[in-house]
């Protein structure tokens, strides 16, 4: 049984448009800036609906709409999160001229041009389900990975410590494997979560378990 987050009182959700960041109890807040993808809670986590159309994490094609929940953090972190199945996406299913792809996973934010992905991606024109990093600096993407992946639920971790940042993976939590290291140069503030992606022309729920964040404190200035 699932407990629809109500993104708006109902007296007045006609007047709120759904891209207000709301909050998601033990998840952070949401930002869905098409307006149409409603989050749930599960018995074990929460669901996010992303429907058909474009709803993307790319800033080479200036498109940053995909729903996502996150915290902001300040320095050196840790946070993962598992991504539970979903199916692939048949081919030539793309919208507007994108191969048949979805995916969801992690995000580090910095804006719309900087930003990181580590997330469980399908491809329908490859007929494959994946793990696939993708780091971009001023709209560029300027390195990443894909990596084979079973066809179930995965744990996604994503590690910075000082100018390094780290994407992790395991199937069952205790056999954790470091797949990428990379240079980060991203601002000591970012925002990091998890989001969901879909460029099809049909409507995906993924489904998320077992977010936890472990960050910096803030150090206090002493006098």
């Amino acid at each position: 049984m699932c407990f629809r987050f109500a993104l708006s009182l109902a007296i007045c959700s006609f007047l709120s448009p759904l891209s207000v960041a709301e909050e998601i109890p033990g998840w952070g807040v949401l930002v869905d800036p098409v307006g149409n993808c409603p989050v749930d809670f599960t018995k074990t986590g929460i669901s996010l609906e992303v429907p058909a159309g474009i709803h993307d994490m790319n800033p080479y094609l200036h498109q940053t709409n995909a729903p996502r929940i996150w915290q902001e953090v300040t320095g050196d972190f840790l946070f993962e999160a598992c991504m539970l199945d979903f199916p692939r996406p048949q081919s030539k299913t793309g919208v507007n001229g994108h191969q048949s792809y979805i995916a969801s996973g992690l995000l580090v934010w910095q804006d719309d041009g900087n930003l990181l992905r580590w997330t469980r991606s399908a491809s329908g024109e490859a007929k494959q389900i994946y793990l696939s990093c993708e780091q971009y600096e001023n709209n560029a993407i300027v390195g990443g990975g894909n990596f084979p992946l079973e066809d179930k639920p995965v744990s996604l971790r994503v590690e910075r410590r000082g100018d390094r940042i780290r994407m992790w993976a395991t199937y069952d939590t205790t056999g954790w494997k470091m797949l990428l290291d990379r240079r980060c140069d991203y601002q000591r503030t970012l925002k990091v979560g998890v989001f969901g992606l879909n460029v099809t022309e049909k409507d995906v729920e993924f489904r998320f378990e077992n977010a936890y964040l472990l960050a910096q404190k803030a150090k206090e200035e002493s006098n």
